[in-house]
């Protein structure tokens, strides 16, 4: 795996996911509960309900999920 850039505003974005990651592990009941699941399964586990919230709020998920991965790389070089 390719170690990409951490600038000041890439930090930023990193701090405001992880806030946003731990938003979702309380929501869920999982914050502080260290042995309920991994990150992994947890992020596996928000993806998929924010898909499920994408189709209840008509919003396309791949489109933005690849539209997301755009600015991703565009950000990291």
């Amino acid at each position: 795996m390719t170690m990409l850039r951490m600038t000041p505003d890439n930090h930023a974005r990193a701090v405001a996911g992880s806030l946003a990651f731990e938003a979702y592990q309380h929501a869920k009941g999982l914050a502080g509960d260290a042995s309920s699941q991994s990150p992994q399964e947890t992020l596996i586990d928000l993806l998929s309900d924010l898909r499920h919230f994408a189709e209840m709020a008509g919003i396309d998920f791949d489109t933005a999920n690849r539209v997301a991965q755009d600015h991703y790389e565009f950000e990291s070089w």
